[in-house]
């Protein structure tokens, strides 16, 4: 397989980066923070350089296959759920890219399912992280309620409009899970997916 110029030069540039920050093993906050600036962008870059490249490729096997495309929305009974195949991002390390990027994806799986909860929903978020220990109100789910929000399966994410549950999980490979249903089933919810865990 051919790569191109421009996803080869945006590698060697990602890779760089890295290099200069592992290699500085005093380096600042600010430093770190630009660093994951910069990774972010570098990543959002060889994601359209990838979906550029296999837009103009026939075989599938030559295809380059990348997280974004193992997003999923599907309807089961009263429930939308969405498969979100990271884990939410820290608040102080989620960048505008990040940000924009998870919410994307999530509007752009669930937009065929636009109007579905107009009244008032009940939103259910399994995060799963391979970190033995962190604190759930570490993690941000803004992009998921704006990407529901953008292909209008909720009308809105105002408190008026949504009651949000989120659980922590462990798992070896983090992922995201989110269930959405109306409000007036959230007892059938709760009693379905969240009171029988021990």
């Amino acid at each position: 397989m051919v790569l191109s110029y421009e996803l080869v030069t945006e590698l060697i540039k990602l890779q760089s980066e890295i290099l200069n920050i592992t290699k500085n093993h005093t380096a600042t906050e600010k430093q770190l923070e630009s660093f994951l600036i910069k990774f972010e962008m570098g990543r959002m870059n060889i994601l359209n350089e990838i979906k550029f490249h296999n837009s103009k490729i026939k075989n599938e096997n030559n295809k380059i296959y990348y997280i974004d495309e193992k997003y999923k929305a599907y309807e089961e009974q009263d429930y939308l759920k969405v498969y979100i195949p990271e884990t939410m991002p820290k608040y102080k390390n989620i960048t505008n890219a990040t940000y924009k990027r998870i919410m994307l994806n999530v509007a752009d799986k669930t937009i065929k399912f636009e109007n579905m909860f107009m009244d008032t929903a009940f939103i259910y978020i399994k995060i799963y992280d391979n970190q033995k220990s962190w604190d759930i109100d570490n993690k941000s789910i803004k992009p998921i309620l704006d990407g529901l929000t953008l292909s209008k399966v909720i009308a809105d994410d105002n408190f008026d409009k949504v009651f949000i549950c989120v659980q922590g999980f462990y798992s070896k490979t983090p992922h995201t899970e989110v269930i959405i249903t109306d409000a007036e089933l959230m007892s059938d919810m709760l009693e379905k997916y969240i009171w029988h865990i021990t």
